[in-house]
């Protein structure tokens, strides 16, 4: 049995295509139940976010399981096969492996280090879970890797550093105010910004939200959506005498928050600092006002550099990550052989207890005159030369299952009990294997030209 994974995400497919192959929450059940009803496929997990959709199968026909997976995406988006092929990567058994880790990790995703995806993959193997769609191998392998996930978020600090200007406003003004659950935060505009904005601010403790946007009703939507208190536009000056801190994202090409506006505050609330943060372009914010006692004005070029210095050291984390991400990859093969050492041992006593029995089946035959208790001592004797027989190579097995390079080993047993038929299988998995990183186009469009001529075969 080995892990397939078929999938597509931003990096290979664009935004008007990934959304054809996004599968609505209602209609897991049944394209997991379609992928566990082909012959071959014992396993199956459907991950689908707005950046990817990946299948991962455990299967025992690579060929035949692709020959599935590629129905049942073309089912799914409607879409000819010969038009998606080239937006699909492969990835099997470690190769697999490596990239859930990295796409719990993080490190797959666009912005590197965010944390919503490992809650995306913990509920798509709970899903799989429930509808009895994963097995032996996907229990232990999302498992952990869900787990690995988490022990990541806590030993490094990839998913700390601001790497999106929403963001780094957020992080600037706790570093300003250090705890900002007492702080009143006036957000300017009602755009996807102000979304980002307000999301990261009750993420970091703040209760009270105002919001102030040119057409009220949408700034009485956000405040419904977050919690906050709508403020018409031409009650600006009064929601600034409120705030602590103002992060502005409004569309437009004058300035909303100048001198004149802030002339109330600075006569009602003197000796009181507030900190203005511009995300919008063009500003928002007068930059003269950078100038005056208590006011700290920061723009988006400002919040640029922050995001950049973020995203400099979460590629340093990221470096560690994938320190961690090999060790764990080589936990898991060290797991995966030692089962094999067990499916092999059963294997042998299988076979040897066959031999055996149709051994004594035809001793039995050629002697009849033998009563029940001297059959049971020729049945004992003869199994107690199977045993002695098999002790050396059992312990051989167990011996190679914990051994880095085992596999290789466990092969040669197998063969020369002849038990071929797990290793060709194994075998034509191999041929499959693919780098780590998405193929180029160029080679995308020849493997998958393989795979579409073996599924018609």
């Amino acid at each position: 049995m080995g892990i397939i994974l078929v999938g597509l995400n931003y990096r290979t497919a664009p935004v008007e295509l990934r959304e054809q192959f996004s599968i609505p929450e209602s209609a897991i059940e049944d394209y997991l139940k379609e992928l566990l009803y082909q012959d071959g496929i014992e396993e199956a997990v459907l991950v689908s976010t707005c950046n990817r959709t990946e299948i991962y199968v455990v299967a025992d026909t690579p060929t035949r399981a692709l020959s599935s997976i590629e129905t049942l995406l073309a089912t799914l988006s409607h879409v000819n096969p010969q038009e998606f092929r080239t937006h699909l990567y492969l990835y099997q058994d470690l190769h697999a492996v490596k990239h859930l880790l990295r796409v719990v990790t993080g490190l797959d995703s666009m912005v590197v280090g965010e944390t919503q995806i490992l809650g995306q993959v913990r509920t798509a193997f709970l899903t799989a879970q429930q509808h009895h769609a994963t097995g032996h191998i996907f229990n232990v392998l999302f498992r952990d890797a869900i787990a690995f996930g988490k022990r990541v978020q806590t030993e490094t600090s990839i998913g700390q550093s601001a790497v999106s200007v929403s963001y780094a406003a957020v992080s600037l003004a706790k570093k300003v105010f250090g705890t900002l659950s007492q702080q009143t935060v006036l957000v300017v505009g009602a755009g996807k910004m102000a979304d980002l904005t307000i999301k990261h601010l009750q993420a970091q403790g703040v209760e009270r939200v105002l919001i102030v946007n040119r057409t009220f009703a949408r700034a009485q939507e956000k405040a419904l959506q977050y919690g906050g208190q709508a403020l018409s536009i031409d009650r600006l000056a009064d929601a600034l005498c409120e705030a602590d801190i103002v992060i502005s994202s409004s569309g437009g090409q004058d300035y909303l928050i100048h001198p004149q506006v802030l002339a109330k505050r600075m006569t009602t609330r003197k000796l009181r600092p507030i900190f203005l943060i511009d995300i919008a372009v063009p500003r928002n914010i007068d930059p003269a006002l950078a100038k005056w006692d208590d006011i700290y004005v920061y723009d988006i070029d400002d919040l640029q550099n922050v995001v950049a210095s973020g995203m400099a050291h979460r590629q340093q984390e990221a470096q560690q990550v994938e320190l961690m991400i090999e060790e764990q990859v080589t936990a898991f093969e060290h797991w995966r052989v030692s089962q094999d050492g067990v499916r092999l041992i059963a294997s042998l006593q299988k076979k040897a207890n066959a031999v055996q029995d149709a051994v004594l089946d035809s001793l039995f035959h050629k002697l009849p005159s033998l009563d029940e208790r001297e059959r049971k001592v020729v049945q004992k004797h003869l199994q107690s030369v199977v045993n002695q027989l098999l002790r050396e190579p059992i312990a051989s097995v167990k011996a190679f299952s914990q051994m880095e390079d085992g596999k290789e080993q466990l092969e040669i047993i197998a063969r020369a009990f002849g038990l071929e038929t797990a290793v060709e299988s194994q075998s034509e998995a191999n041929h499959f294997t693919v780098n780590h990183s998405p193929a180029p186009v160029k080679e995308r469009q020849d493997q998958f030209r393989v795979i579409g001529t073996l599924s018609t075969i």
